[in-house]
């Protein structure tokens, strides 16, 4: 069998990463399969042809992780790559390899990342962009929902955990950069463990902290290979946001994160009830007579 791309092959090729959303594999004459890929990010998608990887190296299933390539552009959103320059990235450079298509709001991804760019702790940041950069949690945390009633529209819950992120980071002034900075990205990931429960049930905090901390266990582990007082930090908030193991002394970030948690949910609450009246009265003055 052989495989004919229309391509106008351009002088340079493009390292494009993004996340692999679709894969297939063609039989081929020899040994290794050809493979059928669709490829994105929050800019671009493109249809990828290319020989399976090496034996050692095959994509048998869509990898959880951003994936960088380089292509050589054929036909408006149409691509070649050579299978030796596929690279698995489990620690992304950015966010922005998360693909728009699958995005309820795409702008939420550029908000996140901008925040945590601002980050002068690179372990704290790239512990993030590991956490929230692979598709299975990142996808489902940017497009889950609060389980409160009335703050449950999809995108609600990692608008809410970036507003407590912003305000811990704020609140914790006074404090060094990384106290700072552990404490906005407590408040960021406080409500992970979201995306692992029934939106239909009454809110369970004690297992939302339960399965993010699940979520966590192991890049947190990683994290701890550097900086182990500050997974160790992480940990200890989130687990304390609903009174697990706290001292008799309350830890001063801790209570600035659950502050910001409880002020961000009640000025979402605000802002989406003024939302819903805003539509109703307009709806009413649509129908008069």
């Amino acid at each position: 069998m052989s495989i004919i791309v229309n391509t106008e092959w351009q002088s340079e090729p493009e390292i494009f990463i993004g996340t692999i959303t679709e894969l297939k594999e063609i039989p081929n004459a020899n040994d290794l399969p050809v493979l059928e890929l669709t490829i994105e990010n929050s800019f671009e998608q493109y249809k990828v042809v290319m020989f399976q990887p090496h034996r050692d190296l095959q994509l048998t299933q869509i990898p959880d992780c951003a994936v960088q390539l380089v292509l050589w552009e054929g036909e408006r959103g149409n691509a070649v790559s050579r299978s030796d320059t596929v690279i698995l990235l489990d620690t992304p450079e950015t966010l922005l390899h998360l693909p728009e298509s699958k995005l309820v709001h795409p702008d939420l991804v550029a908000d996140i990342e901008l925040f945590i760019d601002a980050c002068t702790v690179q372990p704290l940041a790239d512990f993030v962009r590991r956490v929230l950069g692979r598709p299975s949690v990142g996808l489902r945390f940017l497009n889950g929902a609060m389980q409160e009633a009335g703050l449950r529209q999809p995108g609600s819950l990692a608008r809410h955990c970036l507003d407590a992120a912003i305000r811990s980071f704020d609140a914790c002034h006074g404090y060094n950069d990384t106290e700072r900075w552990l404490a906005a990205i407590a408040g960021l990931l406080h409500g992970l463990g979201c995306i692992e429960l029934s939106d239909s049930k009454p809110v369970d905090y004690l297992k939302v902290v339960l399965k993010g901390l699940g979520l966590l266990a192991e890049d947190l582990k990683r994290l701890g290979q550097n900086l182990p007082e500050a997974a160790r930090t992480i940990q200890f908030i989130i687990a304390s946001m609903y009174r697990m193991g706290s001292p008799t002394q309350p830890d001063p970030k801790t209570m600035v994160v659950q502050s910001s948690h409880l002020l961000a949910a009640q000025l979402q609450s605000e802002i989406m009830h003024k939302a819903s009246t805003h539509l109703t009265n307009s709806s009413t003055r649509l129908i008069s007579p």
